[in-house]
């Protein structure tokens, strides 16, 4: 039950974070950045979204199930998600070098912004866990 209402709280917390990336986004892009506009933004926003909440849902796993292998899978786990990200990055680059700059500009604030959501998540997580 505890796991359930974690990853709820978990889905609320980053539907609102993820949101208001969109709507900073597209004032951003409707607006200053109007000649960078990347029309896959909302689809790699949507890419973040989900892979975030599947390596979460992952996450409350582990520390229900191993809480003493948890670092060591997190770790793991944080690897094969940005290795994922890498050949998504680069088959998106692949298919439009026109936008490349801009889309690793784009790519790279996302995954910055998303990992410190995430972690930030997991240490409460882990925090609560051992309560």
């Amino acid at each position: 039950m505890l796991v359930r209402k974690n990853f709820s709280k978990f889905i609320k917390g980053l539907t609102i974070f993820t949101f208001i990336i969109l709507v900073v986004g597209a004032l951003l892009f409707l607006t200053i950045l109007k000649n960078q506009f990347l029309l896959v933004f909302p689809f790699v926003l949507l890419f973040y979204y989900s892979s975030t909440l599947v390596l979460h849902r992952y996450m409350l796993k582990i520390t229900r199930n191993d809480v003493s292998r948890f670092s060591f899978k997190f770790m793991m786990l944080s690897f094969f998600k940005m290795f994922i990200y890498i050949i998504f990055g680069v088959l998106y680059i692949v298919f439009d070098e026109e936008n490349a700059v801009n889309f690793l500009i784009v790519y790279l604030i996302l995954y910055v912004s998303y990992a410190v959501y995430e972690v930030k998540s997991v240490m409460k997580l882990i925090n609560e866990s051992k309560a």
